[in-house]
This record gives structure tokens, sequence and C-alpha cells, in this order.
């Protein structure tokens, strides 16, 4: 295998979670005061940076972490409408048989992201770095390398958005995107991810 460690991030990445999202969004948006979008709008803001939604939402700072946590609390009362992407399970399982430590990097809670995946799927996972950190996802990337004894070239964040990208470069780590998340892949493209995934079915050849 290429890398001892693949932290997935869950949202987007593992977790179908965009449609659920986006049936929530305006009512939040309601309860906080931010910016209704419409399908078009939500289409156009995958190729934007997370900075760049936040200012075209008109979400200041200081109201993100009262926001993302009502949004979780509301994903635990809908567990059973986010799923996995399909294939997803089986990739990770070969990775798991070929050796690979599997790690959970998100900013969801451990009890929603543990939910999702299920008891199977959850077994095969080595470690979690989940809910919200002052630091960031670099933090928890930090935190696993030294947990596991990992050099930065053997591990690998898996992600869905140019964010992720960037907290792995902060990291030192190398950095895969996956096409069927929240940012758009050409956006993924221009900010030239080490690997790029297309399809899950792509996962665990890519990894290895």
């Amino acid at each position: 295998m290429k890398y001892d460690i693949a932290a997935f991030d869950f949202d987007g990445t593992l977790a179908d979670t965009m449609p659920w999202f986006n049936s929530i969004l305006n009512t939040v948006a309601d309860k906080y005061g931010f910016r209704k979008i419409d399908l078009a709008e939500r289409e156009n803001l995958r190729h934007r940076e997370a900075s760049e939604i936040l200012k075209y939402l008109g979400i200041p700072l200081w109201k993100l972490p009262a926001i993302m946590t009502h949004v979780r609390t509301l994903m635990q009362d809908i567990d059973p409408s986010v799923q996995l992407f399909d294939g997803i399970a089986d990739a990770v399982a070969q990775l798991k048989a070929g050796g690979v430590r599997l790690a959970v990097i998100s900013s969801n809670s451990i009890e929603n992201v543990q939910r999702v995946l299920g008891a199977d799927t959850c077994a095969l996972f080595d470690d979690y770095e989940c809910g919200t950190d002052l630091f960031g996802k670099a933090a928890k990337i930090d935190r696993l390398m030294r947990r596991h004894e990992v050099a930065p070239e053997r591990f690998l964040l898996v992600g869905d958005e140019m964010r992720d990208i960037d907290a792995a470069r902060k990291a030192g780590v190398r950095v895969a995107s996956v096409a069927w998340g929240y940012n758009h892949v050409d956006a993924l493209r221009e900010r030239k991810p080490d690997e790029l995934i297309l399809t899950v079915d792509d996962l665990p050849a890519i990894l290895a």
C-alpha cells in the first residue's frame, strides 16, 4: 500500500449528506438570519471556497459554531435518511483487508458518524478525530500522526472539499480529493490534490 493511514472526511466523502443538508438549509437560514438560496445557487457554490460561501450567505464567523451545533442536532433526528455512498462500505473493507489503518476526521460528532457508518463499518476504523476543534482539521491530522507514529508522506487525508486540501497542506500530509461530494470536481482539480478519485469503485486501486 502507498499509505499507512487513510483518514476519511465524513460529510460528502463517506456519507451522502448533501441532499439532506440542502433540504434543511433554508429552514436553518430562517432561524439564524442568513441568506436563502435556490438550486442554481447551490450548484454554483460547489465551485467556491468555504470562506466565500459564508460571505455569500451572509454568515459571520461568530455565528458559525451555533449553526454547526444546530445542524448536528438536526442530523440525529433524521439519521435514517442519511446513508453511506453506494460502495463505500465495500471499498473501506478492501482497504482494511489490504493493511491500511483507517480513521475518520470530521467536525461532525462521533455519535453521528458512528450511527451512519453502522456497526460493521465502524469496526473497520482504527481511530476517530471528530467534533469541533478550535485549531481545525490540521490539528486533528497532527494528533493522529503522533498517536500512530506515522510519517507525513505515509498519511493520506481523503476529502471532498477544497478546505480538506488546504488542511492537508498545512499539516504536511498527502491528500486525495473525491469527486462525489460538496465541492465540484473542477474546483478540486484546480487545487491540485495528490490523488483525484472520480468514483467510489476507484478508491481501493488508487490508494493501493
